[in-house]
């Protein structure tokens, strides 16, 4: 899933969290959170911190790919020496 905007985080979150039918508490419970945070998470993506959003990720099996956003030819030019 391509992730655009903070709602996009918010979806993958819970689709991942509801394909492994967990309920937010369940989820709540592996992470050592309460159910209100992840609900808040599910809600308002923008407040996850980062460390937070690795520990999501890792607990609902999920991973964040970072690369370049467009795909630019490496460009070689051959050297005398």
């Amino acid at each position: 899933m391509k992730i655009n905007t903070p709602q996009d985080i918010a979806s993958a979150l819970r689709d991942a969290r509801k394909s492994k039918k967990w309920t937010q508490t369940e989820l709540a419970d592996r992470l050592g959170v309460y159910q209100k945070d992840i609900s808040k998470y599910e809600l308002q993506p923008d407040k996850i911190s980062a460390d937070m959003l690795l520990r999501l990720c890792a607990m609902l099996d999920l991973k964040i790919d970072i690369g370049p956003m467009y795909d630019i030819p490496l460009q070689c030019q051959e050297v005398d020496f």
